[in-house]
């Protein structure tokens, strides 16, 4: 359980009143509004700032210059200000105003062809660009399926952020509650959105190659993949400016090619797969993945990938 903090409730409504003005502007100023918030924000934040650059400079020291990393890491931060005040102005968004923002008529042939195979779809995505608007573009459209999210453990903005998703016809999923939920809707021929992008340690995982050091990986999308049969796609929602996206399809992983090897194997290769998708994107775009966090937390004890059994 956690613990009671006297200073969130007020935090809380102080938030609450900053998304109400969000709200109320019109979608390109609040989003221009928000990209200075964040500017300033790189300057001020000093905690989160040198989190993103010790990881920045881990990547890319040999490859880019102080002043490239500082670049990127700034520019991290003005797409989460961005990002967060895309979420909040969910409840104004419709399928008619998505699609003024993004073209997803590729996409939807894709998911259309993997819906067709009957076994549901798991969309997987990182936190880059604009991972809630992904959900919501197909949310719109009519799609069903849900998203697998960590539970926020104030319930008000836990509440509050659930609210904002369904605005846009995306139900939320928790991981810590029965797997059981996720198969009924893979076995209805319904999508799941997955964010396996961390490291979560309380999760079972496997180490794999991750922007040039071992990454501590959950299973769990593999896993599910193998027990239902449905395809894994990464796919991602890129900003190509500061008012329009474009969305990014990777190849679609299926449990049936890897057939041939035992399960442990299967897990370990199919989740190199769906990483080594994950880091070209992310290694295009720097600039719009959560670099704050620490991807290489957990370590292995040795130099060999293990996979954890369950």
């Amino acid at each position: 359980m956690a613990k009671k903090k006297p200073y969130r409730f007020p935090l809380y409504l102080l938030a609450r009143g900053a998304a109400w003005i969000f709200s109320l502007l019109p979608r390109t100023a609040a989003l221009y509004t928000a990209k200075s918030l964040g500017s300033f924000s790189f300057h001020v934040v000093a905690r989160q700032r040198e989190k993103a650059l010790t990881h920045l400079r881990m990547v890319y020291s040999k490859e880019k210059t102080e002043e490239e990393i500082r670049g990127i890491a700034r520019q991290v931060f003005e797409n989460a200000a961005m990002t967060s005040a895309e979420l909040l102005q969910f409840p104004k968004m419709t399928a008619e105003k998505a699609a003024v923002i993004v073209d997803s008529a590729e996409a939807v042939k894709i998911y259309d062809g993997l819906l067709a195979h009957g076994k549901g779809l798991i969309s997987m995505t990182a936190h880059i660009g604009n991972w809630e608007l992904l959900a919501g573009i197909f949310g719109l459209k009519g799609y069903k399926g849900a998203v697998l999210a960590r539970r926020i453990y104030y319930e008000p903005y836990n509440s509050w952020v659930v609210g904002l998703r369904q605005a846009v016809k995306v139900p939320t999923l928790y991981r810590d509650d029965s797997s059981r939920e996720i198969l009924k809707r893979l076995a209805a021929g319904e999508i799941v959105g997955l964010l396996p992008d961390q490291d979560i340690d309380s999760l079972k995982g496997v180490f794999v190659p991750f922007l040039g050091k071992q990454a501590y990986t959950p299973v769990a999308p593999v896993r599910i993949a193998l027990s239902t049969g449905a395809p894994m796609l990464p796919n991602f929602l890129i900003r190509e400016n500061i008012t329009r996206y474009k969305l990014v399809v990777g190849q679609p992983i299926f449990a049936e090619s890897y057939k041939d090897l035992n399960r442990d194997e299967a897990v370990l290769k199919m989740t190199e797969n769906w990483m080594s998708q994950f880091e070209k994107v992310i290694r295009e775009y720097p600039g719009q993945w959560a670099w704050m966090h620490n991807r290489w937390k957990t370590q292995p004890k040795s130099n060999s990938s293990v996979v954890l059994s369950s």
